[in-house]
């Protein structure tokens, strides 16, 4: 077994020894009178991972080393600050300031426990919300960190099933969970017979104030947005018949039923049985999925999709002054302002997963 002190050490030598940099040194300085408007975890090299802070185009204006492969990042809604959450299992998350590049503290996951990989601030900025699961069970639980006592862990939510993913917080303050229901060991599903995944709300306090779910129990619901009004959208991995191609995107407002997206089966065969980020603005929904090397946009109106187009190793989105921003692993970043008005950029940053937006 790998000891709490190992990791200590694993820990500081890959955040302060010397990693290679994404770009030459002359092209972040150059960049560094921009704007910082995203933040999303990049692959720096093999086996050598950072989180980069960009302008809306993409181009990186910081970027700090991680410790191991990261995935999602919480950006606090009034402060500098926001936190890098390690790939499941993982087994850190670090806070860092987006404006100095400053890492503030990096708090390691206990040896029973471990995270999925995404949290979200409360509204008002006082809390971080974390997902994490007990190694032995997979048992979900919401870590409640006071982000004004340097992130000490506060409370924990459980109750809501196994193997949460993303989380996010709606105006009302309450929280929605994407519980995708498998059982894992390390990433290894060990229950898909068995699997229960489920939209939950919970209250902050963290009462179940709802679960909904979808007929098909093999859709693993992950990742999560919501329209910044009452509509939440949700991401399913498929973990039933390899040969199968079912609709992997849902909306859903409380008290209703969960409604999945329409498109061909032959359209839902190219995100391969995953759908990574999601964003949405009034009109248009735009998924991702790395898989499948493509993204699509959905009418919020008709449920329908309306564009489905390759980009490869499409990976993070978030929708930003009127238009959808979206990242690639393939060193490329898409702009699309609605369907077939596109505009490419190319900064080198091989981005991991997701992005998200400052303010």
């Amino acid at each position: 077994m790998v000891t709490d002190q190992t990791r200590r050490s694993l820990l500081k030598a890959a955040l302060f020894g010397a990693t290679a940099p994404i770009l030459p040194l002359g092209c972040a300085a150059a960049n560094e009178h921009r704007k910082a408007a995203l933040i999303g975890c990049a692959l720096t090299s093999r086996n050598q991972f950072s989180v980069v802070v960009a302008s809306e185009d993409g181009a990186p204006i910081h970027q700090l080393p991680l410790p191991s492969r990261g995935h999602g990042i919480a950006v606090h809604p009034s402060r500098s600050h926001a936190v890098a959450f390690a790939r499941r299992p993982g087994d850190y998350l670090m806070i860092f300031d987006y404006q100095t590049g400053q890492i503030e503290r990096v708090i390691l996951a206990k040896n029973n426990r471990y995270y999925y990989g995404h949290g979200v601030y409360s509204n008002d900025g006082l809390l971080l919300y974390v997902t994490e699961g007990e190694r032995r069970s997979s048992r979900g639980i919401i870590g409640i960190y006071d982000a004004e006592k340097n992130y000490q862990k506060v409370a924990e939510l459980t109750g809501f099933g196994i193997g949460p993913h993303e989380i996010i917080i709606m105006p009302d303050n309450s929280l929605v969970v994407g519980v995708g229901g498998v059982h894992t060991h390390g990433r290894k599903a060990i229950n898909l017979a068995t699997m229960e995944p489920s939209l939950s709300y919970l209250s902050a306090a963290g009462e179940l104030l709802e679960q909904v779910h979808l007929p098909d129990r093999h859709l693993s619901i992950r990742h999560l947005a919501h329209d910044g009004n009452n509509t939440v959208l949700c991401g399913q991995q498929y973990r039933g018949n390899s040969e199968e191609a079912p609709a992997l995107l849902a909306m859903h407002t409380q008290g209703g039923e969960l409604e999945p997206l329409i498109a061909e089966p032959e359209q839902w065969s190219r995100f391969n049985q995953y759908i990574a980020s999601i964003a949405a603005s009034e009109q248009w929904i735009l998924a991702t999925s790395p898989r499948g090397n493509c993204y699509g946009i959905w009418s919020k109106q008709s449920k329908k999709l309306v564009e489905l187009a390759s980009l490869p190793d499409a990976s993070g989105v978030v929708f930003q002054n009127q238009r959808f921003n979206i990242s690639s692993g393939a060193g490329q970043t898409i702009s699309v302002t609605k369907p077939k008005d596109i505009h490419s950029f190319s900064h080198g940053v091989r981005w991991d997963n997701h992005w998200s937006s400052i303010g």
